[in-house]
């Protein structure tokens, strides 16, 4: 009976004494990635290899011999770089330095231990006895540590974030050119007709001959705007332009040019886009002549959606209605009715106006407000 105790405490303390050589090796693992599936992943097989070479993994870098260290970061073309190091914590001294491209991560499950053993190649093999015995209650407290190991490591992520480029709508001065189609409309009077809208031949009502009726106009045709848009601040701007448009009300063509000025209110949430509402005042700088009167001011709004187009520009669509203030007061003669001959009266026909536009263009900033 003695001779057994003897020998049962003997193998007891040989297997004792080969799990402590096993372990006497250190090491801390420690890493970052720019993706937290990533960070995961390699914590969890870079510890499982070290465990399997005979590592003690730990929780704390002051309690170990070396760090283990990989950082995960993005690379060209949608690919991935990892870079491993050996770091001697004595010294602080970067001993091994090994990394690699992978574009997914189940790609990496036959590189894991190779990265991890040619990384730590230099960390010396403790001496071992000539005759291991390793018990299966070893194993499991080996296995034990390592899922105790992997669940309390910290996790260090790195956050990349890019910079957005802001400065195409962020310039102090922009220069702008865009293609109109205003659609003018003219809403019939009933100062002098007949009935409110009959044109008539005869001296007077008392006399009256011949009666039409009249309607009416719309006026459909292209022109431009030229413009200076200033941005005072990141939410104000003012922008004095040019208006240049082709009128036919009736039948009588004319070029007319105006000036106007809009103040811009610039929504600068969405990236890449700005949304800017304006408000507007316009004034006529040349009239066509078969007006005997026109408004002098014109006003309203609209809204201007810009797109991003390069560094320092944005395409944009310009939708806006403006409203005259005062009648638009026309000559009944042969340039506005085609039957003027026979129905002269009255003189004058008179009309409210308002305009409904769109408008396509770019626009180009200079200087950086910011």
């Amino acid at each position: 009976m003695n001779r057994t105790r003897c020998f049962l405490i003997f193998l007891a303390l040989f297997g004792v004494s080969v799990t402590v050589n096993a372990q006497s090796r250190t090491i801390f693992i420690q890493g970052t990635a720019t993706i937290v599936r990533h960070h995961a992943f390699f914590m969890e097989n870079f510890s499982m290899e070290a465990v399997g070479l005979g590592f003690n993994v730990v929780s704390n870098r002051a309690d170990a011999d070396y760090t283990f260290r990989f950082d995960v970061s993005p690379a060209d073309d949608g690919n991935f770089s990892i870079e491993t190091k050996l770091i001697s914590n004595d010294s602080n001294a970067e001993l091994v330095s090994l990394g690699m491209l992978f574009s997914q991560l189940e790609d990496m499950y036959e590189f894991n231990q190779f990265m991890f053993f040619q990384t730590v190649i230099l960390i010396p093999i403790p001496d071992e006895p000539e005759t291991i015995v390793i018990t299966e209650t070893v194993i499991e407290t080996v296995v034990e540590t390592v899922v105790e190991t992997v669940v309390e490591t910290v996790v260090e992520t790195l956050i990349v974030a890019a910079e957005v480029d802001d400065d195409w709508r962020n310039k102090r001065l922009y220069l702008r050119t865009s293609l109109d189609f205003p659609v003018t409309f003219y809403r019939l009077q009933p100062d002098g007709l007949i009935g409110g809208r009959g044109a008539y031949d005869g001296v007077d009502e008392n006399t009256i001959t011949r009666v039409t009726p009249l309607d009416n106009l719309f006026v459909t045709m292209p022109g431009m705007s030229l413009g200076v848009e200033v941005q005072m601040l990141n939410w104000f701007s003012i922008e004095p332009l040019l208006i240049f448009s082709l009128g036919r009300p009736g039948f009588y063509y004319y070029f007319n040019v105006g000036a106007g000025t809009q103040f811009k209110f610039p929504i600068k949430i969405i990236p890449n886009f700005m949304i800017t509402p304006y408000g507007a005042l316009t004034f006529p700088l040349r009239i066509s002549p078969i007006f005997d009167d026109f408004p002098r001011v014109n006003i309203g709004g609209g809204v201007q959606i810009n797109m991003r187009a390069g560094s320092s520009g944005a395409f944009f669509v310009d939708l806006n209605y403006m409203h005259s203030l005062g009648n638009a007061i026309i000559y009944n003669d042969v340039n506005t009715n085609l039957y003027s001959s026979l129905y002269p009266k009255p003189d004058l026909i008179h009309y409210s106006r308002f305009v409904i536009g769109v408008g396509v263009g770019y626009k180009t900033g200079f200087m950086n407000r910011r």
